[in-house]
């Protein structure tokens, strides 16, 4: 049987809010070009802890494409992270309110962001360089999120599909769900991992490469969904009770299709 998992919708949710998913050591466009690829890196990384997302767009190729309607006119652009805080200011009250939350957000994944650089090797106009990133583990996050996602559903009455979207709705009320999981995080809820990072001349300037392994490093394991043990050990407990409960209220073949119809349409509302 297919699981009616919380999970899924944690990591929808998460993706959507900053995938198509500079601080003290400040550079213009007039003297960016006089960095080498450490002071690049250095400051790329300044950049995202102080989360001035116009310098580390200067340092790095976040920047993907412009879309034009059919008349030519700029429409929409893309990056590769941050994709809902570089939009333009919303106008709905929803739209503020959401991008209010995802800058809460991004502000408190940033706030322990810590780094060192232990090697840089520059070979003309590329270079390598070896960091040592450490943050929030965002991935135990979304195991929490799941979690508090989970107890709701099984203490609330039928299925739990009804709290289940009701808690996915109130995802960006400050004093529960999401940001109240990370506002409760302490200092041993983080996660060290060493990348390194591809770098390239551009017009005299370099830029860092934003690929998976760097995203994912600075947005604190992110995409690894590796959960810390008592994490996962909750997590299994609570998805055979789920399913416990869901074959006592329907059958196998029902459960799936419930299953498969919830997960579209919070996509459809969320992953936008």
């Amino acid at each position: 049987m297919k699981r009616l998992k919380a999970g899924t919708y944690g990591l929808i949710l998460l993706t959507s809010l900053f995938l198509s998913a500079c601080g003290t050591h400040t550079a213009d466009k007039a003297n960016t070009a006089l960095l080498n690829a450490r002071d690049a890196a250095e400051c790329t990384m300044e950049s995202l802890k102080a989360l001035d997302l116009k310098q580390f767009n200067d340092h790095t190729d976040n920047y993907v494409e412009t879309y034009h309607n059919w008349i030519g006119i700029p429409v929409e652009r893309e990056y590769r992270v941050f994709n809902e805080l570089l939009e333009p200011r919303a106008k709905s009250w929803t739209r503020k309110k959401k991008n209010e939350f995802n800058h809460k957000l991004a502000e408190k994944m940033m706030e322990n962001l810590a780094w060192e650089i232990e090697d840089v090797r520059e070979d003309g106009d590329n270079a390598k360089i070896t960091m040592e990133i450490t943050n929030l583990n965002m991935a135990d996050v979304t195991g929490k999120y799941e979690i508090y996602l989970l107890e709701n559903m099984l203490d609330s009455p039928g299925t739990g599909i009804g709290q289940l979207i009701k808690d996915i709705s109130n995802i960006m009320d400050d004093d529960s769900g999401l940001l109240a999981i990370v506002e409760a995080c302490d200092k041993d809820d983080i996660c060290t991992l060493k990348v390194t990072v591809s770098a390239y001349r551009e017009n005299g300037a370099w830029k860092l490469h934003l690929d998976d392994e760097f995203i994912n490093a600075f947005m604190g394991n992110f995409n690894g969904m590796t959960y810390s043990e008592d994490v996962q050990k909750r997590l299994d407990e609570l998805e055979k009770q789920q399913e416990e409960k869901l074959l006592d209220e329907w059958t196998e073949e029902w459960a799936e299709e419930f299953a498969d119809d919830v997960e579209k349409r919070v996509e459809r509302w969320f992953g936008e």
